[in-house]
């Protein structure tokens, strides 16, 4: 399994552990630092990628992701291509539609063909200081250098969507063998609509990967995190995304969303939305699609699992209170894949 690589991503909170964090994450054999990027969540994450350029010397570094809601194209620009700047070549733009930066801001997120726009308009402006934007000519004045674009997503038309247009595709989702298969199959398809193949797009797969004394405390500790992430999967498709929804999961996941609270969306500390997955009986439904977690020789087996499956670049959020102590936990499980 030589050349399997391995990410973490995390939202940019400026707590005293978060350089150490970098730092240490690194020498764990961390290959790729993402942060997110949600307003009213968290800090912004270009101050998180500026930390990341000065305490690193090999990893990528990027948004994980970015949004065309909050950010106009030369913002955005401007900013990704001061981070390649900073870290000698090392960034990429990871962008999607807008989740929750747009929806707790009570705006929609972008139509496909203006993400596009906005997406291909972004590399433009760092590759050649110019392009057009919504019938205006923008331009760049100062010496930007280009910056990978990756497109991020988990249904069929994003993950088309990345084939086609993206220099890497992030998938919201890759946590089991079935859903890293769907999402190539997708991203391949995308690829070939510009004459290209799957293996000329650098593609990384989301994973939650939890090391814990067992399947269940792994569940109760993300529960948190597992009930966001359900909330934005489903909020507006239930079908389409590699995973059969019956009727009556449906319906389930529909009283779910009527009741999540976006608030505590990210709060490990608050059992509210867990406790609605819990009482409807879809804790571990979802949990078995988007959860790598228990012991130490359960969760290598079901990492080799995805790798196998064609998953060469796993990244790893890392959302829990205490991030050094769970990197740490990640450490032999790269050991032993990587």
């Amino acid at each position: 399994m030589s050349g399997v690589r391995f990410g973490v991503a995390r939202p940019p909170r400026l707590s005293d552990d978060f350089v150490p964090w970098i730092e240490h994450a690194e020498k764990v054999g961390a290959s790729l630092f993402g942060f997110g990027d949600s307003q009213t969540m968290w800090p912004d994450p270009y101050i998180g990628l500026t930390l990341a350029a000065e305490h690193t010397s090999k990893a990528l570094i990027g948004p994980m992701v970015t949004t065309p809601v909050t950010r106009h194209p030369t913002t955005a620009a401007s900013a990704i291509a001061a981070v390649q700047h900073l870290s000698r070549g090392r960034a990429f733009f990871g962008l999607g539609p807008g989740d929750s930066a747009a929806y707790n801001i009570g705006v929609p997120s972008v139509r496909m063909a203006e993400f596009e726009e906005y997406a291909t308009c972004v590399r433009d402006l760092c590759a050649r200081h110019e392009a057009v934007y919504q019938g205006r000519e923008l331009r760049m004045n100062w010496d930007t250098d280009p910056v990978p674009l990756w497109v991020a997503g988990d249904g069929p038309r994003m993950l088309e969507l990345g084939g086609r247009i993206g220099d890497g595709v992030i998938v919201g989702n890759g946590a089991t063998p079935e859903l890293v298969a769907y999402a190539r199959s997708h991203i391949a398809a995308g690829a070939a609509q510009s004459g290209r193949s799957i293996d000329d797009i650098e593609i990384w797969y989301m994973a939650r990967v939890h090391v814990t004394d067992t399947v269940e405390r792994g569940i109760e500790d993300l529960g948190f995190y597992l009930a966001s992430y359900a909330n934005v999967r489903y909020r507006r498709a239930m079908h389409d995304k590699g995973v059969t929804v019956t009727d009556d999961i449906a319906e389930k996941l529909r009283a779910f969303r009527d009741a999540f609270d976006g608030r505590q969306a990210y709060d490990p500390g608050n059992r509210h939305n867990l406790d609605l997955l819990d009482s409807l009986g879809l804790t571990r439904w979802l949990a078995d699609q988007f959860l790598v977690t228990g012991p130490l020789d359960l969760v290598v087996e079901r990492v080799r699992a995805l790798v196998d499956a064609g998953a060469r670049n796993i990244v790893i959020p890392q959302m829990l209170p205490d991030p050094i102590a769970t990197t740490t936990r990640l450490g032999p499980v790269i050991a032993a894949v990587a």
